[in-house]
């Protein structure tokens, strides 16, 4: 059983792998195509990368998620039994994985506590031998990754989005449609007075609660930037 490959840790892999629709050679001359994928990865995608090959945007997409759910992932998931990953630590582990090829020598096949992983993680950033700048930029982003804590759900529910003087309501995921019936799900004020100073605050003026009033106030509660109080 896999965890689920956060959006950080994909977005980590992509910006470090970039997108590649024709085959090219990589650092050390092996033939690449998409994101990094290499023969190495034939028995996901069924093909050997060459030179003048060519794949959509699509494909690439796909056989990246898949090599990585189906090849990498459980060579991470084979010590979770020692090490009970977080999501942050089993993505920066995949990363590595789909870069290095596994994470046995980093792991000395489960021998090392997570704290030596993460100092010795910084130590593979060469390839033929030479430093290279980008896989030492991946190794700090990485170990990053693998040291931030993981908030639970209800860490997050306990505080409202802050910027700078804002506090903003939490997000509405749910079924209602209406400001009215949304505030109410809150628990907060739907009066009109509460209406009109939320609006307001929100850019919304001469507030009469109007249909198109209302729903810009939807529009932006739901993607969580409607403007709750601003703080002295």
């Amino acid at each position: 059983m896999s965890m689920k490959i956060n959006d950080t840790t994909m977005n980590l892999i992509k910006e470090f792998e970039g997108c590649y629709l024709y085959s090219y050679k990589d650092a050390v001359g092996v033939w690449t195509i998409g994101y990094g994928i290499t023969s190495a990865d034939k028995s996901v995608t069924g093909k050997t990368i060459g030179p003048g090959m060519k794949i959509s945007k699509a494909t690439a997409e796909k056989w990246l998620k898949e090599s990585l759910e189906q090849k990498y992932a459980p060579k991470v998931m084979k010590y979770d039994h020692i090490y009970h990953w977080n999501e942050n630590e089993f993505g920066a582990m995949l990363s590595f994985a789909f870069n290095i090829g596994s994470i046995d020598q980093l792991t000395d096949y489960g021998k090392r506590s997570k704290k030596v992983i993460a100092e010795k993680i910084l130590l593979y950033n060469k390839a033929g031998g030479r430093v290279l700048r980008g896989l030492t930029r991946r190794r700090i982003a990485e170990r990053k990754l693998f040291l931030t804590p993981v908030k639970s759900s209800t860490q997050k529910e306990e505080k409202p989005m802050e910027k700078e003087n804002i506090v903003y309501f939490k997000k509405y995921t749910g079924k209602h449609d209406g400001i009215v019936k949304i505030l109410d799900a809150k628990k907060y004020d739907s009066s009109f007075e509460s209406r009109a100073r939320i609006a307001k605050l929100n850019g919304i003026s001469n507030y009469t609660g109007t249909a198109e009033q209302n729903t810009k106030m939807v529009k932006l509660i739901k993607a969580g930037k409607l403007i709750k109080k601003k703080l002295k």
